[in-house]
C-alpha cells in the first residue's frame, strides 16, 4: 500500500511540474501578444476620452459605427457557438450612459463546455477584431503580404529589445509602402485605413466583458493542458501552430496600434489648436 501511494505521489508531482511548465510556455507565447494589447488598450482608452470631450461626446460616432456592431457581432457568434441563449442584442444604440450596444445572454452552468464558453466570449472582440482587420487588409490592399511581413521583421523579432532605430526603420517602410499603395489605388487606401481605424477604437473587451470571462478561465486552461498533452503524446508541435497563430495576431496588433496612435496624435493637435485660437481670439470675454 505505501509503495502504491508512493508512486500516485510521484506521478502527481510530475502532473504538477509538467503541467506548471506547460502553462509558463503558455505565458511566454502569450507575453509579446499581451505587451502589444496593453498598448494598444491604452491608446484606444486616451482616444476615446479625448474624443468624449469634444463635440459632447459624438464625435466617438464616427467610429462607433463600425466597430461597435462588430464588438457584439463578436460576442454573438461565441454565444451562438458555446451553446449560449442570446437574450436581445443591441449593435449600435447609444444612450445617455455612455453605453453603444450590448449582447445579453444565458446559459446552464452546469455544463463545463457553455462555461469555458464565458471566457471566450468576453474576450471575444479582439479576437473578432483583429480578423476583421486581416481579412481587410486581404481584399483592400493588393501587396498585403509585404505590409505584413515588414511589420513581423521589424518589430516581432525582438519586441523586448526595440529601440529607435527599429522604429524609425519601421516607421520610413511603413511610409514607403503606404505611398506607393495609394497612388496604386487610393481609394482602396483610405477606405482600408478608416475602416481599420474604426474597428481598432472598439474592438478591447469592456469591464463587462470581463467579468464574465474570468468564470471560464481556469476550464479553458484545463482544456489547454488536455490538448497540449495529447498534441504530445501523439509526436505533434503544437508550440509550432501556437506561435505562427500569436505572431498573427500581434502582427494586426500593430496595426491596431498604428491607427490609434496616430488619431491620438491628431486628436491632440486638433485640441491644442482649438484652445489655441480661442486663446487668441479677440471676441473672447
Amino acid at each position: 500500500m505505501a509503495a502504491f501511494l508512493d508512486v500516485i505521489n510521484s506521478l502527481s508531482l510530475q502532473w504538477v511540474s509538467w503541467s506548471v511548465a506547460q502553462l509558463a510556455a503558455l505565458c511566454s507565447h502569450l507575453g509579446m501578444f499581451f505587451v502589444l494589447v496593453g498598448i494598444l488598450f491604452l491608446l484606444q482608452k486616451w482616444v476615446l476620452v479625448l474624443a468624449n470631450n469634444m463635440l459632447s461626446g459624438r464625435l466617438i460616432y464616427i467610429s462607433a459605427w463600425i466597430g461597435t456592431p462588430v464588438h457584439e457581432l463578436s460576442h454573438a457568434l461565441c454565444c451562438v457557438l458555446f451553446g449560449h441563449k442570446i437574450q436581445r442584442i443591441v449593435l449600435f444604440n447609444p444612450d445617455r450612459r455612455g453605453t453603444l450596444g450590448y449582447v445579453t445572454h444565458c446559459y446552464d452552468n452546469r455544463q463545463l463546455w457553455k462555461v469555458l464558453g464565458n471566457f471566450l466570449i468576453g474576450i471575444a472582440p479582439l479576437f473578432g477584431g483583429l480578423g476583421c482587420i486581416y481579412l481587410l487588409t486581404l481584399l483592400l490592399l493588393k501587396d498585403s503580404d509585404t505590409l505584413l511581413l515588414i511589420i513581423q521583421s521589424t518589430l516581432l523579432n525582438d519586441l523586448y529589445s526595440l529601440h529607435w532605430h527599429s522604429l524609425l526603420a519601421l516607421s520610413g517602410d511603413l511610409f514607403f509602402f503606404f505611398k506607393n499603395a495609394y497612388l496604386a489605388s487610393p481609394y482602396h487606401v483610405v477606405t482600408w485605413a478608416y475602416l481599420c481605424a474604426a474597428i481598432s477604437l472598439h474592438l478591447s473587451p469592456s469591464k463587462e466583458d470581463l467579468k464574465g470571462a474570468w468564470s471560464g478561465l481556469l476550464i479553458f486552461l484545463f482544456f489547454y493542458l488536455i490538448g497540449q498533452g495529447g498534441y504530445q503524446y501523439l509526436g505533434g508541435e503544437w508550440d509550432s501552430g501556437l506561435t505562427g497563430g500569436l505572431n498573427l495576431l500581434s502582427t494586426l496588433s500593430v496595426i491596431g496600434i498604428i491607427f490609434a496612435s496616430l488619431l491620438l496624435l491628431c486628436l491632440l493637435v486638433y485640441r491644442m489648436t482649438w484652445q489655441l485660437f480661442k486663446g487668441l481670439s479677440p471676441f473672447k470675454h
